[in-house]
């Protein structure tokens, strides 16, 4: 079995149906930007087609989004359709994106009360504050 981590957008809306049986699944696509430039130093994209059974589907459905950040693993199965390359991954396990707290209050009040946010300015450590 292959088995594949990877992290990009969500590209659609999640799309939820229900099999004659009543299991619910959850398909969505992600882009992938391809790690090195082609030729004219662009960067390709990879698009991967992402199920996602039963109970978890509907977390799925709930928080993602299209654009949302997303990373998911699984296995992956190449398919060929018509002459086209379809990459596949059967959802095993994956993160919420991170603006699923966009509108908790509780999510500001703890990036502030964080001890290491500083504003985005730089911290100056010398090798002696360094445990090792």
């Amino acid at each position: 079995m292959r088995q594949i981590t990877i992290s990009g957008n969500i590209g659609n809306d999640v799309q939820v149906n229900s099999t004659q049986s009543g299991n619910k699944v959850a398909n969505f696509n992600v882009a992938v930007r391809q790690n090195r430039p082609d030729n004219n130093g662009e960067y390709g994209t990879d698009w991967f087609r992402c199920s996602v059974w039963g109970t978890r589907a509907s977390t799925v459905e709930k928080f993602y989004k299209k654009g949302s950040h997303v990373v998911v693993t699984g296995s992956l199965s190449i398919n060929e359709y018509n002459g086209k390359t379809q990459l596949q991954i059967d959802v095993s396990d994956f993160d919420l994106p991170d603006n699923r707290n966009a509108n908790n209050t509780n999510s500001t009040k703890r990036n502030v009360n964080n001890s290491f946010n500083n504003g985005g300015q730089s911290i100056d450590i010398s090798d002696d504050d360094l445990p090792f």
